[in-house]
C-alpha cells in the first residue's frame, strides 16, 4: 500500500462563535445540549458510506504472515511472491447470539459492516451459551455433552460467513471462550463435594487431559461442519480469550486448587522438576527447601513470589511494608526501596522462577495441541494466536513462541460493579478519557508487540454512556497506525437477544456518536494514510528477564514491565509517540538499544508532543490528539475555549464557551482527490451520546449523574420503573441523542464558494448552512457550527 504524502489543507482558526438558530428543537441536559440523531445504517448515501474499501472475497484474498505482518496471497494463490499484498483489519467483534442471524438478515448485516469501514468480524462467545432451541439459538452447542453442535446455529453461522465473505469482511474465528466443563456430562475430572466448575473451565481446561483432548476435538468438528479448509474469509484464529495458567496463578486462581486437579497439576509440576533437575534431591539443594513438605516440590503459592521483591527475613518484610505505605501515600519510592529485578541463581526465588517456567511450558503444551488442530482442519497459511498478552504478560511470549500472531485487549472505562457482577441496574464508571487516563496505559501497549509478527488489540472500547466515548475509534485508528499494528476489533456490534439499533453498554448499533466516525477512522488505519513512525525501537529481553518478570505478576496490573524497561533502558511510555516499539526476545544477547542512549525526543517541561513526520500531535494540556493526512484530517479531545492560537496550532478548533470545549472532528476526501485539491468533502462533529429517559410523558435525554452521590463515580439516572435500584439500565431506549458541538473551523481553500450541506441519518442533505455560517477569507472559509447533525457534505466550486 502506498503511503500518502502529508498535505497540511484543513486549520480551525479562532472566533466567537454565537448561536444558529436552526434547530428545531434543543435540549438542555447539564452543560450538554442534546439533539436526536439516529443513523439508518441500512440507507447510507455513497457520501457517508465506505463500502468501497471492500470487495468480495476469493482465493486470491487468502491471508498469511509475512515480514511480521498479514498479508494476502495475491492472484498467484502463493504466499512468498512479487503479488503478496499488505492488509490491515479494522473489525468488530459479535458475541453469542449475534453470530446467529437469521438467514434473511445476514446479508443485510453484512452491508451494513461494510459501509462503515469494517473488514473483519471476530466471532466470540460461540461456545458460551449451551442452546436447544433451534428457533433463536444463543450459542452454537448444545446441552448435550461437548461438543454437540445446534444445527441451526451451525447453518446459520455458515451463511452469516457468506454474506460477509461476499461484502470483502474476513472473519476472526475465536475457539475456547466461555464453555464451563461439566464433570457429569462431559466426564472429565469431578469436582470436590460442594464445589463449583469455574467460569469457561479456567484454567483447569488448559491442563486436565481429558478437557485438552475435547477441545481438540471441537476445533476439528467446528471446523468441518463450517467448511472452513482452505476458505479465504478465515483471516485469524484465536485459541483461547483471557486464559492462561500464568495469568490464573499471577491472579491466585491456582492457589485456591483442591482435589483431583490440584494432585493432577502437582504430578505436573513433579514431572517437569524431574526432566530439569533429574532428581528431587538435586531441586531441593537448590531450592534450600530440603526441610520442606517433599522437598519443596509442591505447587508455588502466587504469594510466594514476594521473595523476588528482596529477598527473604525481616528486613525484607520492612522494605515491602514501606514501599506499600508509601505508595498508597502517593510519594515517590526512594531507590532504596525499588524492586532488585535480579533474577535469583538458588532458594526459593530459584523455586518460584522454576514454577513460572513450568506454567509457561504447560501453556505451550497446550496451545501447540489446539495450533497442530487447527493447521490440520484449516490449512497452513491461516495465522493463530494463543491468548491475550495482559494475561501472563510479557513472559507469556514464551508459552506462544509458536504462535503466528500477538493479541491484546484495551478498555478505557470498563464497567466496575459495586456489588453483583453485570447487574445492569448497578453499576459506575469514571468517565474517563483514553487521551487522560488512558493515554500511558495505551501506549504501554506496544511494548507487548512482537517484532517478528502481527500485532492485533482483538478488543477495545470506550463503552456508553462515556461521554468521551466518541474519541476511541479515531485514536485507536491514529495510534495502531503510527505504530504500523495489524488489526482493530471494536466489541461489539449488536445485543443479539434484542437485536436492537440503540445506545447499549458496549454495542455500536445504535450508538450515533461513534458509528458517524467508524468509516473515517476505518479508512484512515486501512490505507495507511497515517504513515508508521519512521524509527524501529526493538527492545530485547533474555528468558530469564522475562521469567522474572512473569514471577514478580507482570500479567495482573500490567505496570511491571513498564517500570522494568524504565529503571533498566529508561525507556518511557511517551517514547512510543516518537518511535515503533516492539519486542525482540531474544534467547540470549541484551538490547543493543537503550534508551538513555538515545535521548529522550521531548523535553519534561513541554505540554505538546510532535511525532517524527508531523503528522500527530499530542497535547497534554487537553488533552488532545491531531492526525494530519494528505486525505483525512483529525482533531480529538478537549480545548479551552476562545484562547490565543499561534499560527503553527491554526487547524486546531476554537470552540465555543458555552459548551464542554470538546468534540472529535474529522474531515476526509469524498472524490478520492488529496484534502489540497478535492472538491467534495465529508465532515464529521461527534461528542457525547445518550437514550431516552423512559417512563416520563416529555421524551428527554438520560442524564448522567454521580453514583451514590460519589464525585468520582457517575451511572445513569434511574429508570421510572426500576427505580429502586442506584442506576438506570445499560440496556437503552430509543431514540439516541448527540452532543452539539458548537464550533468554529478554518477551510484552507482558494476556491470561490463553498457550499456545507447538513445530512440526516442517512446521509441525505438537508439544507444549506445560511450566509451567516460561512465566512469568505482571503486564503479560505471560515465556518460556524451549532446545527443538530454531526455529518456535514462540503461542495467547492
Amino acid at each position: 500500500m502506498k503511503y500518502f504524502q502529508l498535505q497540511v489543507i484543513l486549520v480551525f482558526r479562532l472566533t466567537l462563535l454565537g448561536l444558529v438558530s436552526l434547530c428545531p428543537f434543543f435540549a438542555a441536559a447539564g452543560d450538554i445540549a442534546w439533539y436526536r440523531f439516529e443513523v439508518n445504517e441500512d440507507a447510507l448515501s455513497p457520501v457517508v458510506s465506505f463500502a468501497g474499501l471492500n470487495h468480495a472475497l476469493d482465493a486470491r484474498d487468502r491471508i498469511f504472515v509475512k515480514e511480521g505482518h498479514f498479508f494476502k496471497v495475491g492472484a498467484d494463490g502463493r504466499p512468498g511472491t512479487k503479488d503478496d499484498a499488505r492488509v490491515r483489519f479494522f473489525g468488530i467483534s459479535f458475541a453469542s447470539a449475534a453470530n446467529f442471524p437469521e438467514e434473511k438478515d445476514a446479508q443485510k448485516i453484512a452491508r451494513r459492516l461494510r459501509k462503515l469501514g469494517f473488514n473483519a468480524v471476530r466471532l466470540h462467545h460461540l461456545d458460551s451459551i449451551l442452546s436447544d432451541s433451534q428457533d433463536q439459538p444463543r450459542g452454537i452447542l448444545t446441552t448435550a455433552a461437548y461438543p454437540s453442535f445446534n444445527e441451526t446455529a451451525m447453518r446459520r453461522l455458515r451463511v452469516f460467513i457468506d454474506a460477509l465473505k461476499a461484502e470483502g469482511v474476513y472473519i476472526n474465528l475465536n475457539l475456547h471462550v466461555g464453555y464451563q466443563f461439566r464433570p457429569a456430562v462431559d466426564q472429565v475430572t469431578p469436582m470436590m463435594p460442594g464445589e463449583r466448575m469455574p467460569f469457561a473451565s479456567h484454567p483447569l481446561h488448559l491442563f486436565e487431559p481429558r478437557m485438552i483432548s475435547l477441545q481438540a476435538e471441537y476445533v476439528q468438528q467446528l471446523m468441518r461442519r463450517l467448511d472452513l479448509r482452505d476458505e479465504p474469509a478465515l483471516a485469524m484464529v484465536e485459541i483461547n480469550n483471557e486464559s492462561s495458567l500464568l495469568g490464573a496463578w499471577q491472579r491466585g486462581q491456582l492457589d485456591g486448587l483442591t482435589g483431583e486437579y490440584e494432585r493432577a497439576l502437582q504430578q505436573l509440576w513433579q514431572k517437569w522438576m524431574l526432566r530439569q533437575h533429574g532428581h528431587a534431591d538435586n531441586a531441593c539443594k537448590l531450592w534450600d527447601s530440603c526441610s520442606l513438605t517433599r522437598k519443596g516440590v509442591v505447587n508455588v503459592k502466587s504469594s510466594e513470589s514476594v521473595i523476588l521483591e528482596y529477598g527473604e527475613g525481616w528486613v525484607a518484610g520492612m522494605q515491602r511494608f514501606s514501599r506499600r505505605v508509601i505508595n498508597k501515600l502517593g510519594w515517590e519510592t526512594p531507590a532504596s526501596l525499588r524492586q532488585h529485578y535480579r533474577p535469583h541463581q538458588q532458594g526459593n526465588g530459584r523455586r518460584v522462577l522454576d514454577y513460572v517456567r513450568f506454567l509457561s511450558d504447560l501453556d505451550q503444551q497446550y496451545l501447540n495441541i489446539i495450533r497442530k488442530t487447527i493447521r490440520q482442519e484449516a490449512s497452513n497459511l491461516v495465522p493463530v494466536t494463543g491468548t491475550q498478552m495482559y494475561y501472563g504478560g510479557v513472559a507469556l511470549a514464551d508459552a506462544q513462541q509458536h504462535m503466528d500472531y500477538v493479541d491484546e485487549h484495551f478498555y478505557v472505562d470498563h464497567y466496575d460493579f459495586p456489588h453483583k457482577e453485570w447487574d445492569r441496574n448497578d453499576w459506575r464508571i469514571r468517565d474517563s478519557s483514553v487521551l487522560r487516563e488512558g493515554w500511558q496505559s495505551l501506549l504501554q501497549r506496544a511494548f507487548v508487540r512482537d517484532a517478528r509478527k502481527p500485532f492485533v488489540v482483538s478488543e477495545f472500547n470506550q463503552a456508553f454512556p462515556n461521554r468521551q466515548s466518541a474519541e476511541i475509534l479515531p485514536v485507536m485508528s491514529a495510534v495502531a497506525s503510527a505504530q504500523d499494528w495489524d488489526g482493530l476489533f471494536l466489541y461489539h456490534y449488536i445485543d443479539g437477544d434484542r437485536w436492537l439499533s440503540v445506545p447499549d453498554s458496549f454495542g455500536l448499533s445504535g450508538h450515533s456518536g461513534q458509528l458517524v466516525l467508524a468509516g473515517m477512522a476505518a479508512s484512515m488505519f486501512r490505507q495507511f494514510q497515517v504513515r508508521p513512525l519512521p524509527t524501529q525501537m526493538n527492545i530485547s529481553l533474555t528468558p530469564e528477564e522475562r521469567t522474572m518478570l512473569g514471577a514478580l505478576r507482570d500479567g495482573v496490573s500490567g505496570g511491571g514491565l513498564p517500570a522494568y524497561l524504565q529503571v533498566q533502558y529508561g525507556l518511557n511510555y511517551k517514547h512510543a509517540f516518537y518511535a515503533r516499539v516492539a519486542m525482540l526476545h531474544g534467547m540470549q544477547a541484551k538490547s543493543p538499544w537503550q534508551a538513555h542512549h538515545a535521548g529522550k525526543p521531548w523535553r519534561e517541561e513541554d505540554m505538546s508532543w510532535a511525532a517524527p513526520g508531523g503528522q500527530l500531535r499530542y497535547s497534554e494540556s487537553g488533552p488532545w490528539l491531531a492526525a494530519e493526512t494528505s486525505y483525512t484530517r483529525m482533531f480529538a479531545g478537549r480545548r479551552g475555549a476562545n484562547g490565543t492560537v499561534l499560527d503553527v496550532e491554526k487547524f486546531l478548533p476554537s470552540f465555543a464557551e458555552k459548551g464542554r470545549q470538546f468534540g472529535v472532528m474529522m474531515l476526509s476526501s469524498r472524490d478520492a482527490l488529496p484534502l489540497n485539491a478535492s472538491r467534495h468533502l465529508l465532515l464529521v462533529l461527534s461528542a457525547a451520546t445518550t437514550t431516552t429517559q423512559s417512563g416520563v410523558q416529555a421524551e428527554r435525554p438520560k442524564q448522567l449523574i454521580n453514583y451514590d452521590g460519589q464525585a468520582a463515580w457517575w451511572t445513569l439516572e434511574r429508570d421510572v420503573a426500576n427505580a429502586s435500584k442506584p442506576s438506570g439500565s445499560l440496556d437503552g431506549v430509543a431514540p439516541a441523542w448527540m452532543e452539539r458541538v458548537p464550533v468554529a473551523l478554518f477551510h484552507a481553500s482558494k476556491s470561490k464558494k463553498i457550499a456545507v450541506f447538513p445530512l440526516d441519518g442517512s446521509g441525505m442533505r438537508m439544507k444549506a448552512l445560511p450566509a451567516s455560517s460561512v465566512k469568505k477569507k482571503s486564503d479560505g472559509f471560515e465556518l460556524v457550527f451549532d446545527f443538530p447533525s454531526p455529518w456535514y457534505e462540503i461542495v467547492l466550486e
